[in-house]
């Protein structure tokens, strides 16, 4: 069932973690010990206060010792890879050659791609993740069993249909008349769907199996209907050097993306790790986002994102778990990989700086900021019960807890104020 707003207020009490507005000294965030949240009947947070017995008239649902949060927010996964995490083929290209693309092929089973989508939308929920950005498949039946499977579950997801038509194989390949089609009848099916819920993202898959009418066509669909763009950029050395040889014009890897239309405001490019200063300069002046995937990036020995070079030039950056290659939907372990990534390049980042990057910060990079990401007054109530264990008390020891150890378990999440898990 998707989620819908409650139709009279409703109150929920617990301790409380949130981002707030960023200080000069960076990350911040507000810790209630005993909270009460508040929910509209529109499925919006009415106020967020220390709890005072009589504040509510009302029944209020008392979630102790669980701490209220944002929902978790994973701006990059691929649906077609849930069965094969763990799958240690890499590196990059040759994991796609030898256990990606054959399992992706199996989504032209409309029956086979509807089983695993259910499976996709439970683990999400199950880890706490109430928005997600999804690679589907390059099949359209199958894109459409996954957008069925979001209604049904009443996330809040962004997905688009995965484009490829040239160096894969031909079992994924779609040529780019009939591509561009069907993306153009999903986007009349699907965006703006759940009441809102839903929208429909161009997915060039990466710049080597994209031919550049393709992505010509594929960012005149994007300016059409001011459509979210998302794809690869810069994970691999070898992934570049296939970039540079499919498109021999262009001077580098974001030029090709700059040359045909994608790079734009609305842009999410995922990984990052191997740009150019002149890239960056690139990406910070067409407003795009970048995509941090720290989890995958070990995994595959990717290479190491600097996010100072992204900070340098405020440029908004999300956290991805990237599944398949990312070992967990569990945005836990990606906040935890993003501080292993940081320290391995000598840098810090503190438990704060890494939760609000994974709820307010992906808010932001991914054009939701103003409706999600925090819990205030206002902003849409998409929010979870985390429990902890009974010693962990405090602030800091909360924040320590929810980045760095794994035995926190989700009870409940929310969206738009109406319950979608259990």
């Amino acid at each position: 069932m998707s989620a819908r707003p409650p139709e009279s207020p409703r109150a929920y009490r617990g301790r409380l973690l949130t981002p707030i507005a960023a200080s000069p000294d960076g990350a911040a965030v507000r810790f209630l010990d005993d909270a009460l949240l508040v929910v509209g009947g529109d499925g919006r947070i009415a106020s967020v206060t220390p709890f005072a017995p009589g504040a509510f008239r009302g029944p209020v649902l008392d979630l102790r010792p669980a701490v209220l949060l944002p929902g978790f927010i994973d701006a990059h996964l691929h649906f077609p890879q849930t069965r094969v995490i763990g799958s240690a083929s890499g590196p990059l290209l040759d994991w796609l050659e030898r256990s990606v693309f054959p399992e992706e092929a199996r989504f032209r089973d409309e029956g086979y791609a509807a089983l695993v989508a259910g499976e996709f939308t439970g683990r999400l929920l199950a880890s706490g993740t109430t928005t997600c950005v999804v690679f589907s498949s390059s099949c359209a039946r199958a894109t459409d069993r996954l957008f069925h499977a979001l209604l049904s579950a009443g996330l809040r997801g962004i997905a688009g249909l995965t484009l490829m038509d040239q160096s894969c194989p031909e079992a994924l390949r779609v040529p780019c008349d009939e591509a561009i089609a069907a993306a153009r009848d999903l986007v009349q099916r699907w965006h703006g769907g759940g009441d809102g819920l839903l929208e429909f993202a161009i997915t060039p898959r990466f710049a080597p199996t994209c031919s550049r009418p393709l992505m010509e066509a594929a960012a005149r669909l994007a300016r059409d209907h001011d459509l979210l763009v998302q794809t690869h950029v810069a994970e691999n050395p070898a992934e570049g050097e296939a970039t540079l040889r499919a498109h021999p014009w262009a001077r580098d890897y974001v030029d090709v993306y700059d040359r045909v239309g994608l790079l734009t405001g609305r842009a999410l490019l995922a990984h990052g790790i191997h740009l150019s200063p002149r890239e960056w300069d690139r990406i910070a002046e067409a407003g795009s986002s970048i995509i941090h995937c720290p989890d995958s990036n070990f995994f595959l020995g990717s290479g190491r994102m600097r996010l100072s070079d992204a900070r340098a030039r405020a440029v908004s950056v999300g956290l991805g778990s990237d599944v398949g290659a990312g070992r967990s939907f569990d945005m836990r372990r990606g906040m935890s990989s993003a501080f292993d990534n940081a320290h391995c390049l000598g840098d810090r980042l503190s438990p704060a700086d890494l939760f609000v990057m994974a709820t307010q910060g992906t808010a932001d990079a991914v054009g939701l900021g103003r409706a999600i990401g925090s819990l205030e007054a206002g902003k849409e109530a998409d929010f979870i019960a985390l429990r902890l264990p009974e010693h962990v008390l405090g602030e800091a020891a909360t924040l320590n807890h929810l980045v760095f150890a794994s035995d926190a378990t989700v009870q409940r999440a929310f969206v738009r104020g109406s319950p979608v898990y259990p």
